[in-house]
């Protein structure tokens, strides 16, 4: 009898994270950096660290083929802890003879904006991933759902409505 009362529990609290997280395209960044699979692996590595970012999917044709992240450089370079400066990014290293799609991780995990944020955060789990591409019916990139993202969702659905955070950009909000 106990476990019939926690799984109507458990489900009570999934259909409530569900509408008050809302969905993916909700909390998904819109700006999509992407990466081409010719790309010198060395390049990609400076384009992400110059924007600031772990990852980024890898498009062709316009579609996600693939995922690149600072982790898939670093184990390519040996490296066994994470490092975003320093020798691995310069070009005179091997990442330079190589290409973005001979780093890339081809099995990219996607999301679509429509599901809802509770589905993608499982999704996250289960793979082992820090950031999902969200892709359209075509597999092309309409955005980016990153751990920050989810932060970001996460603690707007804790704060009272109508408070936004009082360090937020006072930018107006994605079309």
């Amino acid at each position: 009898m106990m476990v019939e009362v926690a799984l109507v529990e458990h489900d009570d609290f999934s259909r409530e994270a569900e509408e008050r997280l809302g969905t993916v395209g909700q909390a998904m960044t819109r700006k999509v950096i992407t990466l081409e699979p010719d790309m010198r692996a060395s390049d990609a590595a400076m384009r992400l660290a110059a924007e600031g970012i772990a990852g980024a999917p890898v498009v062709d044709g316009g579609a996600v083929v693939g995922i690149l992240t600072l982790r898939d450089l670093l184990e390519r370079e040996g490296h066994t802890t994470t490092q975003t400066t320093g020798p691995f990014l310069r070009a005179e290293r091997h990442l330079a003879k190589l290409t973005v799609a001979d780093v890339m991780t081809r099995d990219v995990v996607t999301a679509e904006a429509d599901w809802p944020l509770t589905r993608a955060i499982l999704l996250m789990d289960e793979a082992g991933v820090n950031r999902l591409p969200v892709v359209d019916e075509r597999g092309r990139p309409v955005g980016i759902l990153a751990r920050d993202d989810v932060l970001r969702a996460i603690a707007a659905a804790l704060r009272p409505p109508g408070v936004v955070h009082p360090g937020a950009p006072k930018l107006p909000p994605d079309p």
